[in-house]
């Protein structure tokens, strides 16, 4: 599972491999950002809608990026630590992902942008066999107010 490969090889704070945790498997196809979107709603228990919000499209931007540019099957994570809720968005395809320079004439390419403005911490971590990029919001609104940005 990439929650808890995760958690073990980077002990974030707040978090921990015995958190409750969720996973689907997509497939890399148009409907998968929605079927992730719907898995999230299902796992949202008891987060401020500030969190939900930004947590839920943060999660499409990553399913998304993960369609268009790893084209591979996806492990889409869910879990709920005791102050943060970890969405995580792992693939078979090598590199790191990388925010496009700013652009106001291009339509797209704003993804990782948004999960950097609006995650209080997110990152990538690379496996053998693929890589994991992965965000945190508060589960608490008054932990939204005093949140940084991205890692």
């Amino acid at each position: 599972m990439c929650c808890g490969r995760l958690l073990a090889d980077l002990q974030l704070d707040g978090l921990s491999t015995a958190d409750p945790s969720a996973h689907i498997d997509l497939s890399p196809t148009p409907t998968a950002a929605r079927i992730a979107r719907a898995f999230l709603a299902d796992h949202l228990g008891g987060l401020s809608s500030e969190s939900a919000d930004a947590a839920t499209l943060c999660a499409s931007e990553l399913v998304t990026n993960g369609v268009l540019h790893a084209r591979t099957s996806l492990v889409f994570g869910v879990t709920t630590g005791r102050d943060w809720l970890l969405v995580t968005v792992a693939d078979h395809a090598a590199g790191q992902p990388y925010p496009s320079p700013p652009d106001d004439e291009r339509p797209s390419g704003r993804g990782l942008v948004l999960v950097d403005a609006l995650a209080t911490h997110w990152g990538v971590h690379e496996m053998d066999d693929g890589k994991t990029v992965w965000f945190t919001v508060p589960r608490d609104a008054d932990v939204y107010e005093g949140a940084a940005g991205g890692d």
